[in-house]
């Protein structure tokens, strides 16, 4: 027998079905009757697939929003960010005019095959397709189910396989660290220690206020995430907590504070947070590449910071606490470990931390050509800085 069915593409298709052989079949009567209760079966389960004129680029936009404002679980500013980055640089020029009755397995494979083009890593096409998937399911009606259903074929889309031993995990070395913290002048060499010695995440540290160091440790509560320069909750549960540093780098920090008692700790002159992008660009990177070393980001302080820790044998329930990770089993659950401040402490000052820390803080190198304010017979003036030359300057 053969039959029309929807191909999930708002086209139909032609199936062709093996009904039987002629001892199972001897009459043409005994084969109608067959194809008859097959096609009532069929005819029963076939659904009309709605179809819509509204783009991709229209559910997108609220379905971002719907995740970011919806009352159960709404998405944190990390996995927003990461998510409108992903419409912004890839779907929405892709698909963006798509209907997305007709966003499926064939319009996947396209967009897998572009991607794949671009020389994107597996693990990222596979994040990118994502949002691709929870787009089409946010359509759904007034009864909250999906208008649009699919069943995703990954053979016929063709998905690349994600080799969790070939996936991109830059870290540094102790000696690397070393060099960076010799390297950096100003607030970037105290952002290097700081990041180093606790493995805080970048938003977590750049969210740090005065207030959240009491002199020994410093307590996560917030973060900053994105360009705007809001203050968000940290990206889990686990991620409130108190991070216990050692006694020298709890001095470095006090000296690099000083008299201050309010506003965050790395800031702009106006007071703001610092930017985690232009700290990145303007400040990490160029040093990166005087020390030439590879181009990496902040998260390689913090898988430093996770294998020294490890190889140093730091208690478990203290390691899962400093890190913001939660806990796998019973024995993680019963372990009190953390809320034992002096344990903590002691931990802290016993494990060091895998670099050796300068003595004092380095004054902020002055770029080529700009003003530095320096007395003369004429009393304090204005000179550039030369090329080639250094002027030691105030932090």
């Amino acid at each position: 027998m053969r039959f029309y069915e929807e191909s999930g593409e708002g086209q139909r298709q032609r199936v062709q079905k093996f009904l039987g052989n002629f001892e199972e079949l001897p009459t043409r009567r005994s084969a109608l009757n067959m194809m008859q209760g097959e096609l009532s079966a069929v005819n029963q389960s076939l659904v009309a697939r709605p179809r819509t004129t509204l783009t991709f680029r229209v559910f997108a936009k609220q379905w971002i929003s719907g995740c970011e404002n919806r009352k159960q679980k709404p998405i944190k500013a990390s996995v927003s960010h990461n998510w409108r980055c992903i419409l912004k640089n890839h779907l929405l020029p892709l698909i963006g005019d798509v209907p997305l009755s007709d966003v499926g397995n064939r319009t996947m494979r396209s967009v897998v095959e572009r991607l794949a083009a671009k020389k994107l890593s597996p693990a990222t096409i596979r994040n990118i397709t994502l949002v691709i998937k929870l787009v089409r399911s946010s359509a759904i009606d007034d009864d909250g189910n999906e208008l649009f259903p699919v069943k995703w074929n990954s053979r016929f889309i063709d998905m690349p396989i994600v080799d969790e031993t070939k996936q991109r995990k830059p870290s540094f070395t102790g000696e690397q660290v070393e060099a960076i913290v010799k390297a950096a002048t100003g607030r970037l060499q105290m952002v290097a220690i700081l990041f180093a010695a606790t493995g805080l995440r970048a938003g977590e540290l750049l969210g740090l206020e005065v207030r959240h160091f009491d002199g020994s440790s410093v307590k996560v509560e917030q973060a900053i995430w994105g360009g705007d320069g809001k203050v968000y909750e940290p990206k889990t549960q686990n991620a409130y907590r108190v991070v216990d540093l050692h006694p020298d780098v709890a001095s470095l920090l006090q000296r690099f504070i000083g008299d201050r008692k309010s506003g965050f700790i790395f800031q702009t002159s106006s007071g703001k947070s610092i930017s985690q992008t232009n700290l990145l660009k303007r400040e990490f990177h160029p040093l990166l590449e005087e020390l030439e070393f590879d181009k990496r980001g902040f998260h390689a302080f913090r898988r430093f910071r996770n294998t020294f820790l490890r190889q140093g044998h730091c208690p478990d329930g203290v390691l899962k606490f400093w890190m913001g990770h939660a806990d796998r089993d019973m024995s993680d659950h019963y372990d009190r470990s953390r809320e034992d401040v002096q344990f903590r402490r002691d931990v802290a000052k016993s494990m060091g931390v895998g670099f050796e820390l300068p003595k004092t803080l380095a004054p902020k190198r002055p770029k080529v050509g700009d003003a530095v304010v320096v007395s003369g017979v004429n009393g304090r003036q204005a000179e550039a800085v030369p090329e080639g030359e250094t002027i030691a300057a105030t932090p």
